[in-house]
């Protein structure tokens, strides 16, 4: 009976086992290598990005106020020196002579109530110069010497005897508001002793001869 030789690593095809291989043929088998353990996925830290966000908002807002007060000082300092500029003028601006305005005249003033002696510079002064001369030099010349010479009013014999009438102590108060340039409204006040305050509504002409203001007609 002849013996078949097969190659190790043939398979009997009917199932048989593998024929032992012939003496003196060494087989070298590897021992299997222990398997690689699998990588354990890197766990992501869900930190680290919110704190590069965080940081870096930091340093953009630490960034911006920087420039902000670079800014605003600047701001500071150029306004500083404009107002230095400004207000350092004492060898350039030129100085100014200011005369103050010289006080109003009582005729323009509706409000005052005059007692003064009055003048004949103007139609107000000569109204308050002819109630003046009735109440507190109580002369009828001197009434009469400050109208027109072809006034309406009286002689001055008739307004010594009108003066006579009024008590002596009678004080007076007129207040003077000019209509035009010659007609003036008049706002009478006598005071008698003893008595209430009475009121005498006027309009009174006025008319400017040789330089110098009369009265001429008392309405």
């Amino acid at each position: 009976m002849t013996n078949t030789t097969r190659h190790p690593a043939v398979i009997d095809l009917l199932g048989g086992a593998p024929m032992p291989a012939r003496s003196g043929t060494t087989t070298t088998v590897s021992s299997p290598k222990p398997p690689t353990p699998p990588k354990l996925p890197r766990k992501r830290d869900s930190r680290s990005p919110r704190l590069r966000y965080v940081a870096a908002l930091i340093v953009v807002v630490a960034l911006l106020g920087w420039f902000i007060l670079r800014l605003l000082s600047g701001n500071d300092e150029r306004a500083q020196e404009r107002i230095a500029d400004e207000t350092d003028t004492s060898e350039t601006a030129p100085t100014l002579d200011v005369t103050p305005p010289a006080p109003a005249a009582a005729e323009t003033d509706a409000t005052a109530c005059r007692t003064d002696p009055g003048d004949q510079k103007s139609g107000a002064g000569v109204i308050a110069a002819f109630e003046h001369a009735y109440y507190v030099t109580r002369s009828g010349t001197a009434v009469r010497a400050l109208a027109t010479p072809d006034t309406s009013l009286p002689a001055k014999e008739k307004i010594q005897a009108g003066i006579d009438t009024v008590p002596t102590g009678t004080a007076h108060c007129v207040r003077i508001t000019s209509i035009t340039a010659e007609i003036y409204s008049v706002a009478l006040t006598e005071i008698r002793p003893g008595q209430p305050p009475a009121q005498f509504p006027q309009t009174i002409t006025a008319k400017e001869l040789d330089g110098r203001w009369f009265v001429d007609v008392i309405n």
